[in-house]
């Protein structure tokens, strides 16, 4: 159902892979009616959050975080590829970018509407993200989930806070190893009552018990891959020090 949700953003930014993908496993239909169903996903957001600009992100060509962890996103499935699944997502990315739709090179979409975001705090402009991942919940600003319909605010310490809590947890679906034992709840917990400021000097305490030897390279590694970037210089291997203080 359409609805007006927010208050007129000047410019929305949507991190549009899970759109593709999800018209992508709709594999009865055509090519011609799946890019029907991607144009009108769009104008659905751009319409929901009021947004004078829409800018959209897709997947592109490569990711620097393979060059920081081969097995990043690896799968333990068994299951064989979907081959038709893979052409469809191919074909729809072709569109977009043919619709002027960004292709995120050497990083992930989520990257980029990172960084615009970023960009757009630092100029003082009205913005709001459009998407369904929670990475993306550690970026400050205006966010409008587009399968919920909901509009929601992640001021600096609530991304902060969740940064450090998915610095101990990792993400399994990306097959990024945080600390075995610690889920949501847990790291909820060892996080509570623990000022922002201290949160990555807590986080880095716990790996610390957990891996006494090689903790601050297993951490980096972790860091590094769930991190979203705030400019266009940083697709490679950061250091915590350097990005965070």
């Amino acid at each position: 159902m359409d609805k007006n949700i927010g208050a007129p953003f000047d410019i929305c930014f949507v991190d549009a892979d899970s759109i593709i993908y999800r018209i992508a496993l709709k594999t009865d239909i055509s090519l011609a009616k799946a890019t029907e169903y991607y144009d009108k996903a769009i104008e659905d957001i751009e319409w929901n959050t009021v947004a004078t600009e829409v800018k959209v992100a897709l997947k592109g060509k490569g990711n620097f975080r393979y060059d920081i962890a081969e097995d990043y996103k690896g799968s333990r499935s068994t299951k064989p590829v979907d081959e038709a699944l893979v052409e469809r997502r191919k074909d729809l990315n072709e569109y977009a970018y043919s619709q002027g739709h960004f292709q995120s090179d050497n990083c992930e979409a989520d990257d980029v509407v990172s960084i615009w975001a970023q960009e757009a705090l630092d100029s003082g402009v009205n913005f709001v993200i459009a998407h369904i991942d929670k990475d993306i919940d550690m970026v400050e600003g205006w966010h409008y989930n587009f399968t919920k319909e909901t509009l929601y605010y992640i001021d600096a310490a609530e991304g902060w806070y969740n940064m450090c809590k998915q610095m101990l947890t990792g993400d399994s679906t990306d097959n990024i190893q945080g600390l075995r034992g610690i889920g949501p709840k847990t790291a909820q917990k060892l996080l509570a009552d623990v000022d922002t400021e201290d949160m990555v000097a807590k986080v880095q305490e716990v790996w610390q018990e957990h891996h006494p030897e090689d903790w601050e390279a297993r951490l980096e590694v972790c860091w590094n891959l769930i991190y979203m970037r705030r400019n266009w210089n940083s697709f490679h291997q950061l250091t915590i020090e350097q990005e965070l203080s």
